[in-house]
């Protein structure tokens, strides 16, 4: 007969003598005589399923044995993350001994890789045999026991060692004890050091971005000083980095005591790279930022930031230099968000950008814009992470619900009126992880230096 046929039933019958020729490949039944070897087979079917079928659950009660005839299967043990295949087995490998004679639970699920033909072993059907021939009985179970105790010890080993690496808390001697199987085992270890070698390197992407983490925050300025501040204004700023760490940044300080700049920006890229070109950035607006001529600082930055850029990243960016003698705001706007002047009356102005990124194109002019602040006014400055916030459905934030904040947030002072964005944007994001960093800023221009009338 063919067995290879897809449409052939799910239960198929042939002579105990091709049966017996088969399970006479596999550990279990290698040394039994013929004899016996035809009592087993007399008992068992060949049995066939189709790809994707799951045969065996992990924790479900074993009822029968197999041994593949055709096809492959592949072997699954359940971790904290989910499911992770551990082996794919093939021609005449035996799957479930253990519940052939046991009620204890699967230790692993089974799925069927391809079109699948085996021998199902039944439980009720070995009990039977082993009852009428002792010695069938006696001879399976030591030889079980043997196998059982030591694949068992090995999943066991395995699920601890995956769970540990998952935890980033593994041990290099039973990597290399997972890892350095043979035999029966071998397929086993095969997965077991390709599952090791990516968590590995999840663990190595983790370390990444903790560092990358470290540099960020380390270069997020300081609150300023009061005797600095002088009720001359109030400013608030937090950045709450995505779990990969994008290139977000902000920065301000003060000028010769009365010229206040602020930057807010976005490093394109994620991790070491996007944070170390941020850190780059910082220090270059910093040191060009003492420039009386604004343009030319500007075109001088993104000078800097070009040369030698062979990663081709950019940072898009709002910086601006507000005057405290008189509110008067300079800013560049290089192809960042357009930030918000929020009027004391409630009225709403965009700074709209005045040139591209910066890294783009070293010879970009850059234009340089102006507004005053009125006593009372203020500017909110953030990133695309504001906006692009998603919630579990894949939905953004967006500008409207946005603007609908800021309405709602007429009068606040600085650090209100971030903690009110921020917990928005928190609340319609429901606990959907995040893919940007989320950043703003917010100055409210209070009122002139008294020193300076």
């Amino acid at each position: 007969m063919s067995l290879a046929a897809e449409d052939a039933p799910g239960v198929l019958r042939a002579p105990p003598e091709e049966i017996a020729n088969i399970l006479v490949t596999t550990p279990m039944f290698a040394r039994f005589d013929r004899k016996s070897l035809l009592a087993v087979a007399a008992e068992c079917s060949f049995s066939t399923y189709r790809g994707g079928t799951t045969i065996m659950r992990e924790g479900d009660r074993g009822a029968f044995a197999m041994v593949i005839v055709e096809g492959e299967v592949d072997v699954f043990v359940e971790l904290p993350s989910g499911p992770v295949n551990v082996a794919t087995l093939g021609r005449h490998r035996i799957i479930g001994e253990l519940g052939v004679f046991t009620d204890l639970p699967r230790t692993a699920t089974v799925i069927a890789r391809t079109y699948l033909i085996v021998i199902r072993i039944e439980q009720a059907s070995m009990m039977r045999l082993t009852a009428e021939y002792p010695s069938i009985g006696i001879s399976i179970v030591r030889d079980l026991a043997t196998q059982v105790a030591n694949m068992n010890r090995w999943l066991a080993r395995l699920k601890f060692a995956a769970e540990a690496l998952e935890r980033d808390e593994y041990d290099a001697a039973l990597l290399e004890e997972l890892t350095d199987q043979t035999g029966e085992l071998a397929s086993f270890a095969r997965a077991f050091s390709g599952m090791a070698a990516e968590l590995r390197a999840k663990q190595n992407r983790r370390e990444e971005m903790r560092a990358a983490a470290e540099i960020q925050q380390s270069i997020l300025p300081l609150q300023l000083m009061p005797q600095e501040v002088r009720g001359r204004f109030e400013l608030y700023a937090e950045m709450h980095p995505a779990r990969a760490i994008g290139g977000d940044f902000y920065d301000f300080f003060l000028i010769d005591g009365n010229q206040l700049a602020v930057t807010v920006a976005d490093v394109s890229g994620k991790g070491i790279p996007a944070s170390l070109f941020m850190a780059v950035s910082r220090t270059v607006m910093r040191s060009v930022s003492g420039n009386d001529d604004m343009a030319a600082a500007m075109m001088q930055a993104n000078e800097l930031l070009s040369a030698q850029n062979n990663s081709c990243m950019f940072v898009t960016m709002f910086h601006g230099m507000l005057d405290l003698s008189n509110g008067r705001l300079r800013y560049c706007n290089a192809g960042h968000n357009p930030p918000y002047v929020l009027r004391r009356d409630g009225a709403r102005e965009l700074l709209g950008a005045t040139g591209i990124p910066f890294g783009i194109d070293n010879e970009w002019p850059y234009r340089i814009d102006e507004t005053v602040l009125e006593r009372g006014d203020g500017l909110f400055l953030f990133s695309d992470g504001i906006t692009e916030a998603f919630d579990l459905s894949a939905a953004e934030f967006g500008v409207e619900r946005l603007e609908d904040v800021l309405e709602d947030s007429r009068g606040c002072g600085a650090a209100e009126l971030v903690g009110r964005v921020l917990r928005a944007t928190a609340a319609f994001a429901g606990g959907a992880d995040q893919s940007d960093d989320i950043t703003c800023l917010a100055l409210v221009y209070l009122q002139p230096d008294a020193e300076t009338l």
